[in-house]
Protein backbone atom coordinates (compact mmCIF):
# COMPACT_ATOMS: atom_id res chain seq x y z
CA UNK A 1 0.00 0.00 0.00
CA UNK A 2 2.96 2.43 0.49
CA UNK A 3 4.49 1.85 -2.47
CA UNK A 4 1.62 3.94 -4.44
CA UNK A 5 3.00 6.86 -2.90
CA UNK A 6 4.61 9.19 -5.12
CA UNK A 7 7.12 11.76 -4.57
CA UNK A 8 7.37 14.42 -7.36
CA UNK A 9 9.64 17.01 -6.42
CA UNK A 10 10.74 18.94 -3.14
CA UNK A 11 9.87 22.86 -2.23
CA UNK A 12 12.08 24.82 -0.94
CA UNK A 13 10.81 28.12 -0.90
CA UNK A 14 11.18 29.63 -4.45
CA UNK A 15 13.17 26.59 -5.52
CA UNK A 16 12.14 23.72 -6.68
CA UNK A 17 14.27 20.60 -6.92
CA UNK A 18 12.85 17.38 -9.73
CA UNK A 19 14.03 14.30 -7.66
CA UNK A 20 13.67 12.13 -10.74
CA UNK A 21 16.47 14.57 -12.38
CA UNK A 22 19.25 11.91 -12.06
CA UNK A 23 21.24 15.00 -12.59
CA UNK A 24 20.02 16.80 -9.89
CA UNK A 25 22.53 18.80 -7.43
CA UNK A 26 20.30 17.67 -4.84
CA UNK A 27 21.08 13.79 -3.68
CA UNK A 28 18.01 12.27 -1.66
CA UNK A 29 20.19 9.73 -0.07
CA UNK A 30 20.67 12.67 2.42
CA UNK A 31 17.04 12.45 3.00
CA UNK A 32 16.95 9.11 3.96
CA UNK A 33 19.61 9.80 6.51
CA UNK A 34 17.65 12.46 8.17
CA UNK A 35 14.42 9.79 7.93
CA UNK A 36 16.80 7.46 9.44
CA UNK A 37 17.99 9.63 11.58
CA UNK A 38 14.70 10.55 13.18
CA UNK A 39 13.39 7.46 13.30
CA UNK A 40 16.08 6.42 15.47
CA UNK A 41 16.17 8.68 17.93
CA UNK A 42 12.47 8.59 18.80
CA UNK A 43 12.51 4.55 18.48
CA UNK A 44 15.54 3.74 20.13
CA UNK A 45 15.33 6.93 22.44
CA UNK A 46 12.05 5.29 23.64
CA UNK A 47 13.45 1.62 24.28
CA UNK A 48 16.46 3.75 26.23
CA UNK A 49 13.71 5.43 28.70
CA UNK A 50 12.61 1.54 29.92
CA UNK A 51 14.71 2.63 33.36
CA UNK A 52 11.95 5.46 33.77
CA UNK A 53 8.88 3.57 34.07
CA UNK A 54 10.86 0.42 35.44
CA UNK A 55 11.29 2.54 38.55
CA UNK A 56 7.34 3.75 38.44
CA UNK A 57 6.23 0.35 37.67
CA UNK A 58 8.12 -0.92 40.74
CA UNK A 59 6.75 2.27 43.37
CA UNK A 60 3.32 0.94 41.79
CA UNK A 61 2.91 -2.43 41.57
CA UNK A 62 6.05 -3.77 44.69
CA UNK A 63 7.05 -6.26 42.37
CA UNK A 64 10.26 -7.96 42.47
CA UNK A 65 13.00 -6.20 40.66
CA UNK A 66 14.19 -9.58 39.07
CA UNK A 67 10.78 -10.41 37.94
CA UNK A 68 9.84 -6.73 36.99
CA UNK A 69 13.40 -6.41 34.99
CA UNK A 70 12.61 -9.91 33.58
CA UNK A 71 10.43 -7.89 30.20
CA UNK A 72 13.55 -5.79 29.66
CA UNK A 73 15.99 -9.47 29.24
CA UNK A 74 12.75 -10.85 27.45
CA UNK A 75 12.76 -7.79 25.22
CA UNK A 76 16.59 -8.50 24.49
CA UNK A 77 15.83 -11.94 23.85
CA UNK A 78 13.26 -11.52 21.19
CA UNK A 79 14.99 -8.74 19.93
CA UNK A 80 17.92 -11.35 18.59
CA UNK A 81 15.42 -14.19 17.88
CA UNK A 82 13.47 -12.00 15.67
CA UNK A 83 17.13 -10.45 13.77
CA UNK A 84 16.74 -12.79 11.14
CA UNK A 85 13.16 -12.25 9.77
CA UNK A 86 13.83 -8.37 9.61
CA UNK A 87 16.81 -8.86 7.73
CA UNK A 88 15.27 -11.10 5.02
CA UNK A 89 12.13 -8.49 5.44
CA UNK A 90 14.19 -5.34 4.70
CA UNK A 91 16.14 -7.21 1.47
CA UNK A 92 12.37 -7.78 0.56
CA UNK A 93 9.83 -5.83 1.38
CA UNK A 94 12.18 -2.76 1.64
CA UNK A 95 11.93 0.18 4.24
CA UNK A 96 9.06 1.88 2.75
CA UNK A 97 6.57 -0.93 3.46
CA UNK A 98 8.53 -2.53 6.53
CA UNK A 99 9.20 0.25 9.04
CA UNK A 100 5.44 1.53 8.73
CA UNK A 101 4.35 -1.63 9.87
CA UNK A 102 7.02 -2.11 12.47
CA UNK A 103 6.49 1.40 13.64
CA UNK A 104 2.35 0.14 14.27
CA UNK A 105 3.84 -2.96 16.11
CA UNK A 106 5.18 -0.64 18.56
CA UNK A 107 2.67 1.85 18.65
CA UNK A 108 0.12 -1.03 19.90
CA UNK A 109 2.76 -2.31 22.81
CA UNK A 110 3.11 1.23 23.75
CA UNK A 111 -0.58 1.46 23.90
CA UNK A 112 -1.54 -1.52 25.55
CA UNK A 113 1.34 -1.22 28.33
CA UNK A 114 -0.56 2.08 29.74
CA UNK A 115 -3.25 -0.66 30.87
CA UNK A 116 -1.01 -3.44 32.48
CA UNK A 117 -1.91 -4.71 35.62
CA UNK A 118 -0.12 -8.26 36.01
CA UNK A 119 3.23 -9.09 35.22
CA UNK A 120 2.09 -11.04 32.47
CA UNK A 121 0.69 -8.15 30.52
CA UNK A 122 3.48 -6.40 31.08
CA UNK A 123 6.00 -9.22 29.72
CA UNK A 124 3.63 -9.51 26.14
CA UNK A 125 3.34 -5.46 25.90
CA UNK A 126 7.01 -4.89 26.04
CA UNK A 127 9.21 -7.89 26.16
CA UNK A 128 7.09 -9.42 22.90
CA UNK A 129 5.07 -6.55 21.06
CA UNK A 130 7.19 -3.46 21.78
CA UNK A 131 10.17 -5.63 20.92
CA UNK A 132 9.14 -6.98 17.86
CA UNK A 133 8.55 -3.59 16.45
CA UNK A 134 12.20 -1.94 17.70
CA UNK A 135 13.72 -4.68 16.49
CA UNK A 136 12.42 -3.90 13.11
CA UNK A 137 13.06 0.03 13.59
CA UNK A 138 16.56 -0.27 14.74
CA UNK A 139 20.42 -0.32 14.44
CA UNK A 140 20.22 -3.40 11.54
CA UNK A 141 17.44 -2.38 9.11
CA UNK A 142 18.71 1.16 8.86
CA UNK A 143 22.47 0.75 8.95
CA UNK A 144 21.73 -1.42 5.64
CA UNK A 145 20.31 1.22 3.81
CA UNK A 146 23.23 3.21 4.23
CA UNK A 147 25.62 1.19 2.01
CA UNK A 148 22.73 1.26 -1.24
CA UNK A 149 22.88 5.01 -0.79
CA UNK A 150 26.54 6.08 0.03
CA UNK A 151 30.32 4.86 -0.77
CA UNK A 152 32.52 7.53 -0.39
CA UNK A 153 30.64 8.50 2.73
CA UNK A 154 29.30 5.75 4.06
CA UNK A 155 31.02 6.43 7.39
CA UNK A 156 30.07 9.99 7.92
CA UNK A 157 26.12 8.85 6.61
CA UNK A 158 26.14 5.72 9.08
CA UNK A 159 28.03 8.25 12.11
CA UNK A 160 24.38 10.69 11.06
CA UNK A 161 22.03 8.21 11.27
CA UNK A 162 23.62 6.56 14.79
CA UNK A 163 23.76 9.64 16.33
CA UNK A 164 19.94 9.32 16.46
CA UNK A 165 20.89 7.00 19.20
CA UNK A 166 22.53 8.90 21.76
CA UNK A 167 20.47 12.48 21.24
CA UNK A 168 17.30 10.47 21.33
CA UNK A 169 18.77 8.60 24.67
CA UNK A 170 19.03 12.24 26.34
CA UNK A 171 15.89 13.81 24.88
CA UNK A 172 13.63 11.05 25.59
CA UNK A 173 14.93 10.29 28.86
CA UNK A 174 14.38 14.12 29.82
CA UNK A 175 10.70 13.95 28.18
CA UNK A 176 9.53 10.54 29.78
CA UNK A 177 11.07 11.66 32.89
CA UNK A 178 9.16 14.64 33.32
CA UNK A 179 5.66 13.20 31.56
CA UNK A 180 5.75 10.87 34.62
CA UNK A 181 6.62 12.73 37.21
CA UNK A 182 3.97 15.30 36.01
CA UNK A 183 1.07 12.76 34.38
CA UNK A 184 2.28 9.24 35.50
CA UNK A 185 3.37 6.31 33.39
CA UNK A 186 0.56 5.12 31.77
CA UNK A 187 0.16 8.58 30.51
CA UNK A 188 3.59 8.54 29.04
CA UNK A 189 3.13 5.27 27.71
CA UNK A 190 0.22 6.87 25.65
CA UNK A 191 1.63 9.61 24.75
CA UNK A 192 5.10 8.21 23.30
CA UNK A 193 2.64 5.79 21.01
CA UNK A 194 1.12 8.57 19.19
CA UNK A 195 4.33 10.23 18.94
CA UNK A 196 5.68 6.82 16.93
CA UNK A 197 2.21 6.87 15.27
CA UNK A 198 1.50 10.07 13.85
CA UNK A 199 5.56 10.48 13.09
CA UNK A 200 7.26 7.81 12.64
CA UNK A 201 4.91 5.81 10.23
CA UNK A 202 3.98 8.98 7.98
CA UNK A 203 7.42 9.91 7.64
CA UNK A 204 8.35 6.80 6.55
CA UNK A 205 6.06 5.91 4.32
CA UNK A 206 6.13 9.09 1.98
CA UNK A 207 9.89 10.06 2.48
CA UNK A 208 11.71 6.27 2.80
CA UNK A 209 13.27 4.71 -0.32
CA UNK A 210 15.71 1.41 -0.89
CA UNK A 211 17.40 2.64 -3.37
CA UNK A 212 18.56 5.78 -5.45
CA UNK A 213 17.01 4.08 -8.86
CA UNK A 214 13.50 4.21 -7.43
CA UNK A 215 13.85 8.23 -7.65
CA UNK A 216 15.83 8.05 -10.93
CA UNK A 217 18.67 9.18 -9.43
CA UNK A 218 22.47 7.82 -9.35
CA UNK A 219 24.62 6.04 -6.89
CA UNK A 220 26.96 8.19 -4.98
CA UNK A 221 29.62 7.84 -6.90
CA UNK A 222 27.83 9.18 -9.87
CA UNK A 223 26.43 11.95 -7.99
CA UNK A 224 30.34 12.35 -7.11
CA UNK A 225 31.31 12.38 -10.43
CA UNK A 226 33.78 9.21 -9.56
CA UNK A 227 34.73 6.06 -11.44
CA UNK A 228 33.07 2.90 -9.93
CA UNK A 229 35.51 0.01 -10.41
CA UNK A 230 33.81 -2.99 -12.79
CA UNK A 231 31.95 -6.20 -11.68
CA UNK A 232 35.09 -8.55 -12.57
CA UNK A 233 37.52 -6.17 -10.46
CA UNK A 234 34.92 -6.09 -7.55
CA UNK A 235 35.06 -9.86 -7.61
CA UNK A 236 38.59 -10.21 -7.96
CA UNK A 237 38.51 -7.80 -4.45
CA UNK A 238 36.17 -9.92 -2.52
CA UNK A 239 33.96 -6.99 -2.48
CA UNK A 240 30.94 -6.55 -4.77
CA UNK A 241 29.57 -3.36 -5.12
CA UNK A 242 27.76 -1.06 -8.44
CA UNK A 243 26.27 2.42 -9.25
CA UNK A 244 23.00 1.82 -7.44
CA UNK A 245 24.09 -0.70 -4.88
CA UNK A 246 21.92 -3.80 -5.56
CA UNK A 247 24.34 -6.24 -7.12
CA UNK A 248 23.39 -9.21 -5.50
CA UNK A 249 26.82 -11.17 -5.84
CA UNK A 250 27.04 -11.57 -2.16
CA UNK A 251 24.22 -13.89 -1.02
CA UNK A 252 23.79 -14.65 2.44
CA UNK A 253 25.30 -18.26 1.99
CA UNK A 254 28.29 -16.66 0.44
CA UNK A 255 28.95 -14.18 3.18
CA UNK A 256 29.28 -17.24 5.98
CA UNK A 257 31.58 -18.64 4.31
CA UNK A 258 34.35 -15.61 4.83
CA UNK A 259 36.22 -14.84 7.84
CA UNK A 260 35.16 -11.25 8.12
CA UNK A 261 31.62 -12.23 8.38
CA UNK A 262 31.77 -14.02 11.23
CA UNK A 263 34.49 -11.43 12.70
CA UNK A 264 32.06 -8.58 12.60
CA UNK A 265 29.48 -10.82 14.26
CA UNK A 266 32.00 -11.45 17.00
CA UNK A 267 32.74 -7.86 16.99
CA UNK A 268 28.70 -6.78 17.29
CA UNK A 269 28.69 -9.25 20.47
CA UNK A 270 31.55 -7.87 22.26
CA UNK A 271 29.51 -4.02 21.57
CA UNK A 272 26.57 -5.24 22.94
CA UNK A 273 28.52 -6.85 25.48
CA UNK A 274 30.66 -3.33 27.13
CA UNK A 275 27.87 -1.31 25.45
CA UNK A 276 24.78 -2.50 27.71
CA UNK A 277 26.79 -3.27 30.77
CA UNK A 278 27.41 0.16 31.23
CA UNK A 279 23.90 1.92 30.39
CA UNK A 280 22.93 -0.47 33.28
CA UNK A 281 25.75 -0.22 35.98
CA UNK A 282 27.25 2.86 35.69
CA UNK A 283 24.98 4.97 37.17
CA UNK A 284 24.35 2.73 40.18
CA UNK A 285 28.17 2.76 40.24
CA UNK A 286 28.28 6.41 40.29
CA UNK A 287 25.80 6.28 43.94
CA UNK A 288 27.48 3.34 44.77
CA UNK A 289 30.44 5.56 45.11
CA UNK A 290 28.64 8.45 47.22
CA UNK A 291 28.26 10.88 44.25
CA UNK A 292 24.67 12.25 43.67
CA UNK A 293 21.72 10.98 41.75
CA UNK A 294 22.02 14.03 39.58
CA UNK A 295 25.68 13.06 38.24
CA UNK A 296 24.62 9.56 37.56
CA UNK A 297 22.02 10.80 35.73
CA UNK A 298 23.89 13.32 33.74
CA UNK A 299 26.68 10.88 33.26
CA UNK A 300 24.37 8.65 31.27
CA UNK A 301 23.35 11.93 29.27
CA UNK A 302 26.39 12.70 28.70
CA UNK A 303 27.68 9.12 27.25
CA UNK A 304 24.37 8.85 25.22
CA UNK A 305 25.07 12.53 23.51
CA UNK A 306 28.58 11.99 23.26
CA UNK A 307 27.41 8.61 21.04
CA UNK A 308 26.56 10.46 18.78
CA UNK A 309 29.37 12.75 18.44
CA UNK A 310 31.72 10.25 18.51
CA UNK A 311 29.84 8.24 15.57
CA UNK A 312 30.00 11.16 13.45
CA UNK A 313 33.39 12.32 14.24
CA UNK A 314 34.89 9.09 13.52
CA UNK A 315 32.69 7.69 10.77
CA UNK A 316 33.79 11.11 9.17
CA UNK A 317 37.36 10.25 9.73
CA UNK A 318 37.25 6.50 8.77
CA UNK A 319 36.00 7.53 5.37
CA UNK A 320 39.45 9.59 4.91
CA UNK A 321 42.01 7.72 7.09
CA UNK A 322 40.65 4.01 6.47
CA UNK A 323 38.10 2.32 9.36
CA UNK A 324 40.62 0.38 10.90
CA UNK A 325 43.41 3.45 11.91
CA UNK A 326 39.80 5.46 13.32
CA UNK A 327 38.87 2.58 15.00
CA UNK A 328 41.98 2.75 16.88
CA UNK A 329 41.59 5.92 18.06
CA UNK A 330 37.89 5.01 19.03
CA UNK A 331 39.29 2.21 20.99
CA UNK A 332 41.78 3.56 22.44
CA UNK A 333 39.27 6.59 23.64
CA UNK A 334 36.72 3.70 25.33
CA UNK A 335 39.58 2.06 27.11
CA UNK A 336 40.58 5.38 28.70
CA UNK A 337 37.74 6.01 29.77
CA UNK A 338 36.78 2.54 31.40
CA UNK A 339 40.29 2.96 33.03
CA UNK A 340 39.86 6.04 34.59
CA UNK A 341 36.33 4.68 35.95
CA UNK A 342 38.15 1.89 38.16
CA UNK A 343 40.12 4.49 39.93
CA UNK A 344 36.82 6.17 40.83
CA UNK A 345 36.51 6.65 44.92
CA UNK A 346 34.50 8.79 47.24
CA UNK A 347 37.15 11.55 47.66
CA UNK A 348 37.91 11.72 43.74
CA UNK A 349 37.16 14.70 41.66
CA UNK A 350 33.79 15.03 39.69
CA UNK A 351 35.95 16.56 37.24
CA UNK A 352 37.24 12.99 36.85
CA UNK A 353 33.96 11.93 36.42
CA UNK A 354 32.91 13.56 33.72
CA UNK A 355 36.54 13.20 31.90
CA UNK A 356 35.54 9.57 31.87
CA UNK A 357 32.24 9.63 30.65
CA UNK A 358 33.17 12.02 27.77
CA UNK A 359 36.10 9.72 26.76
CA UNK A 360 34.06 6.60 26.84
CA UNK A 361 31.00 7.92 25.25
CA UNK A 362 33.11 9.47 22.38
CA UNK A 363 34.78 6.39 21.62
CA UNK A 364 32.39 3.89 21.87
CA UNK A 365 30.02 5.82 19.48
CA UNK A 366 32.76 5.96 16.95
CA UNK A 367 33.49 2.08 17.16
CA UNK A 368 29.51 1.26 16.36
CA UNK A 369 29.70 3.90 13.17
CA UNK A 370 32.85 2.17 12.16
CA UNK A 371 31.46 -1.40 12.47
CA UNK A 372 28.11 -0.41 10.44
CA UNK A 373 30.47 1.14 7.48
CA UNK A 374 32.79 -1.45 7.84
CA UNK A 375 29.57 -4.22 7.00
CA UNK A 376 28.60 -2.20 3.89
CA UNK A 377 32.20 -1.73 2.62
CA UNK A 378 32.66 -5.61 2.48
CA UNK A 379 29.02 -6.82 1.60
CA UNK A 380 27.18 -4.21 -0.39
CA UNK A 381 24.47 -6.14 -2.29
CA UNK A 382 20.81 -7.46 -1.98
CA UNK A 383 21.83 -9.63 0.96
CA UNK A 384 23.08 -6.39 3.41
CA UNK A 385 19.85 -6.72 5.68
CA UNK A 386 20.04 -10.20 6.40
CA UNK A 387 24.16 -10.03 6.91
CA UNK A 388 23.56 -6.91 9.46
CA UNK A 389 20.59 -8.35 10.96
CA UNK A 390 23.12 -11.40 12.44
CA UNK A 391 25.12 -8.44 14.52
CA UNK A 392 21.71 -7.96 15.73
CA UNK A 393 21.50 -11.13 16.82
CA UNK A 394 24.91 -11.67 18.24
CA UNK A 395 24.31 -7.86 19.92
CA UNK A 396 21.34 -9.02 21.61
CA UNK A 397 23.25 -12.48 23.18
CA UNK A 398 25.77 -10.00 24.00
CA UNK A 399 24.21 -6.85 25.85
CA UNK A 400 21.98 -10.21 27.91
CA UNK A 401 25.35 -11.63 28.76
CA UNK A 402 27.14 -8.12 30.26
CA UNK A 403 24.38 -7.15 32.25
CA UNK A 404 23.58 -10.46 33.84
CA UNK A 405 27.33 -10.84 34.61
CA UNK A 406 27.58 -7.28 35.67
CA UNK A 407 25.42 -8.27 38.21
CA UNK A 408 25.82 -11.46 39.28
CA UNK A 409 29.41 -10.58 39.92
CA UNK A 410 28.53 -7.51 41.73
CA UNK A 411 26.09 -10.36 44.41
CA UNK A 412 29.20 -11.98 44.61
CA UNK A 413 32.11 -9.88 45.66
CA UNK A 414 30.47 -6.22 45.96
CA UNK A 415 32.41 -4.66 43.39
CA UNK A 416 32.14 -3.90 39.91
CA UNK A 417 36.19 -4.77 39.09
CA UNK A 418 35.69 -7.68 37.79
CA UNK A 419 32.57 -6.39 35.33
CA UNK A 420 34.91 -3.12 34.43
CA UNK A 421 37.90 -5.60 33.39
CA UNK A 422 35.54 -7.76 31.14
CA UNK A 423 34.45 -4.56 29.43
CA UNK A 424 37.38 -3.26 28.76
CA UNK A 425 38.52 -7.09 27.47
CA UNK A 426 35.20 -6.53 25.45
CA UNK A 427 36.16 -3.07 24.09
CA UNK A 428 39.62 -4.26 22.80
CA UNK A 429 38.61 -7.84 21.11
CA UNK A 430 35.79 -5.93 19.31
CA UNK A 431 38.11 -3.69 17.33
CA UNK A 432 40.60 -7.18 16.94
CA UNK A 433 37.75 -8.48 15.50
CA UNK A 434 37.59 -5.26 13.24
CA UNK A 435 40.86 -5.74 11.90
CA UNK A 436 40.66 -9.58 11.41
CA UNK A 437 37.37 -8.83 8.76
CA UNK A 438 39.89 -6.41 7.06
CA UNK A 439 37.97 -3.57 5.31
CA UNK A 440 41.32 -1.91 3.97
CA UNK A 441 40.95 -4.69 1.89
CA UNK A 442 37.65 -3.46 0.04
CA UNK A 443 36.88 -1.32 -2.13
CA UNK A 444 36.03 2.13 -1.09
Amino acid sequence: MFKNFEIIEVMIPDIRINLRNKHSLFYYGWVIVAVSFLTIFLVLGTRSSFGLFYAAILQEYGWSRAETAGAFSLMMIIHSMTAPMTGILIDCLGPRMLFPLAALFLTIGLATSSFISQMWHFYICVGVVMAIGTNMLSYAPHMSLIPRWFSKKKGLASGLVLSGIGLGTLAMALLNGFIINTLGWRQAFLILGAIIFFIVIPVNAIFQRSSPKEIGQGFENLQLGSNQPSNAQAKNNQSPSSLNGSIDYWSFKTALRTISFWSLNATGFFQGFYYNTIVIHLAVYILDTGFSSMLAASSIGIVGLLTSVGGIILGLLSDRMGREKAGLFGCGSAVFGIILLLFIRESSSVLLVYVLVISYGLGQGGMMSITAATTGDLFSGGALGRIMSMQSVTFGFGSALGVYLGGHFYDRYESYIVTFIMVLIAIILSYIFIWIAAPRKAIA
